[in-house]
Formats: structure tokens, C-alpha cells, sequence
């Protein structure tokens, strides 16, 4: 009995630390070729597309982007977790799933990525970026849920990927100041 509890406590303590759900840097505003996705009282989420080659500006670099209330500040989300994650493609079984998407103007198949400790961001489709279409926070669990291709409103077409409200709190500390990363240990 006694062999059983020690052997149980040096597991315990050998157990890896579990990941974060996503890796951030610190950013600028995003200034231009954005729009705001959603936002709660704690942070705004926003997508940065490519923009037009006829920009006077010219393109601009695509990135995820979350504003922090809390912090003043923003960081750039290259990579979100897998775990837990439902991973989508435009390619069904389904006649009726099958019969809408034939009008995507590009495939996708994300499921690739359930094999992956992160996905980068965005998600990249065969001739395109997605952004989450939809996210939402589900206190029950303490995480952001994003939502991605929903409005095939096919639900094996759709990925899934979540952003635990810690591990947000946790980047935009660790990016306080300036050019701080926060990513995952090695």
C-alpha cells in the first residue's frame, strides 16, 4: 500500500504541465484591412485580412488580434491549441451538405490539425484564410469558444478550436511592456 502512494505521488509530481491553449505575441492596433469579430466586457477579438493590392497602404500581414480591457493593450494570436477541437472539411458524404458546398469558392480540410498541438493562425484553406465567424465565452468552462465556416451551417464542415480566459489573462501579462512573447515551453 505504501509503495502504491509513493508511486502515485512521483507520478503526480512527474505529470507535464498541461499546455496553454494559445501562443501571442505583443502587437500594435491593427489599423487597417480589420474587422472586429465580437467583444465582452473583458476583450475584443479582431481579424486583420490582406486588404487590396489598389490599397494606397499596401497589404497588410493577416493576423488574429485580442484586445485586453483589463490591460490597455493587444496581442496578435498566431497559434491556438488543438485540444478539444472539432476539425472541419468541405468534402461530405451528405448529398444535401454536398449540394451547398459545391458553391465554396475554395476546399477545405482541417482535420489534419487534430494531429497537431497547435493550429496557426489564420487557418489557411486551399486558396484563402479563415478567421472565426463566430466566438463565444462559455462561463461553465472558463474559455472562448471560436467558431470557424459556421455559415455553411454545416455542422461537419465547421472547426472548432477554444481559448481558456486564463491563459488570455496570462499572455497579455507576459507580453506587459513591449515586445514579450508568450508561447509554450519546449
Amino acid at each position: 500500500m505504501t509503495a502504491a502512494i509513493i508511486l502515485l505521488t512521483v507520478l503526480c509530481q512527474a505529470a507535464p504541465e498541461p499546455q496553454p491553449s494559445l501562443v501571442a505575441e505583443w502587437s500594435e492596433p491593427p489599423r487597417r484591412n480589420f474587422y472586429i469579430i465580437t467583444y465582452d466586457n473583458s476583450f475584443l477579438f479582431a481579424a486583420r485580412h490582406y486588404g487590396s493590392a489598389d490599397d494606397p497602404g499596401g497589404n497588410t500581414e493577416p493576423g488574429l488580434f485580442v484586445h485586453s480591457k483589463q490591460y490597455g493593450s493587444w496581442i496578435q494570436v498566431t497559434q491556438i491549441s488543438t485540444t478539444g477541437g472539432r476539425f472541419g472539411t468541405s468534402n461530405s458524404d451528405d448529398p444535401e451538405a454536398r449540394k451547398k458546398l459545391r458553391y465554396a469558392p475554395v476546399g477545405w480540410d482541417f482535420r489534419g490539425l487534430a494531429a497537431r498541438a497547435y493550429a496557426e493562425q489564420p487557418l489557411r484553406t486551399s486558396g484563402s484564410i479563415a478567421f472565426p465567424e463566430k466566438i463565444t465565452y462559455d462561463a461553465a468552462t472558463d474559455r472562448y469558444e471560436l467558431r470557424y465556416l459556421t455559415s455553411w451551417g454545416i455542422p461537419s464542415a465547421e472547426t472548432v478550436l477554444y481559448i481558456k480566459r486564463g491563459d488570455l489573462l496570462a499572455a497579455f501579462a507576459a507580453t506587459r511592456g513591449k515586445g514579450g512573447v508568450a508561447q509554450p515551453p519546449n
